[in-house]
This record gives structure tokens, C-alpha cells and sequence, in this order.
């Protein structure tokens, strides 16, 4: 599990200091990017080999509001891997461990060019090397 700390901003609540619903996905989205850069994996690098990951797959369960000014943290899995795919659990939690809501998202490997799919084994094996250890 990697986990993060999201500073929540302003802009980040409506008028009632309560997390917009959408912002969330924002939130999985660091803990994703963060956790395949703590593991030497970087999308910058990957775009410029030419390939890309888009989110295929994205889902959130709303469990309890987010408050303007709570400490939320991103705890962040892998709980699929493909050649082509990579699926990702997410719990947004504050500090008491009060899981605020789950999602789940799945990116895939594609060619920039075309988006076409692009399997990680053959084209980007030293990303699918790092993943499936993890």
C-alpha cells in the first residue's frame, strides 16, 4: 500500500466547506501517479517513449463527507495487472483512519499515436518489471 497526504484546498469545497464529489477523483489520480513515481515510474517519461496510460475504468463509493480543513490521506493498492492494464484500489481516510470513501481505477497501455493498445511486456518492460513485483 502507498499512501499520501492530499492538501485539501479552498477551491477544493463548496459553499457549505464540505469536498465537491468530483474533486475525488482527482485525489485517486495522485495517489496513483505518486505511488508508480515512488516505484521509478513516471508518465512524463512513458509519454515521451511514446506511450500513454488513460484511465479506462474509474469508480467511487461516497462513504462520509470531506470537511474544509480535515487532514485526508490516499491509501493506494494494485490489485490487478495485465499486460495491457492496471487497476488500482484507493480509501480516502483522515487521521482518526475513518475511511471517507473507496474507488477504483484501471489505466491501460496505449501508443500515443494511435491509441492503440500496447502491451507493457513488450513495449515498456521495465514499467510492467516494476509493477509485477509489486
Amino acid at each position: 500500500m502507498h499512501k499520501i497526504n492530499i492538501e485539501l484546498r479552498y477551491s477544493d469545497s463548496d459553499q457549505m466547506g464540505v469536498v465537491y464529489h468530483a474533486n475525488y477523483f482527482s485525489f485517486f489520480e495522485l495517489g496513483r501517479t505518486k505511488m508508480l513515481k515512488s516505484f521509478g515510474i513516471d508518465y512524463y517519461e512513458i509519454e515521451k517513449k511514446g506511450y500513454m496510460f488513460p484511465v479506462r475504468e474509474v469508480h467511487c463509493t461516497y462513504l462520509k463527507s470531506i470537511a474544509l480543513g480535515e487532514t485526508i490521506y490516499c491509501e493506494t493498492t494494485i490489485t490487478e495487472l495485465s499486460k495491457v492494464k492496471i487497476s488500482f484500489e484507493h480509501h480516502l481516510v483522515n487521521e482518526q483512519g475513518e475511511i471517507k470513501a473507496k474507488g477504483h481505477t484501471t489505466i491501460i497501455s496505449v501508443k500515443k499515436s494511435d491509441f492503440t493498445i500496447a502491451k507493457m511486456d513488450q513495449c515498456l518492460p521495465e514499467v510492467y518489471a516494476l509493477t509485477s513485483k509489486i
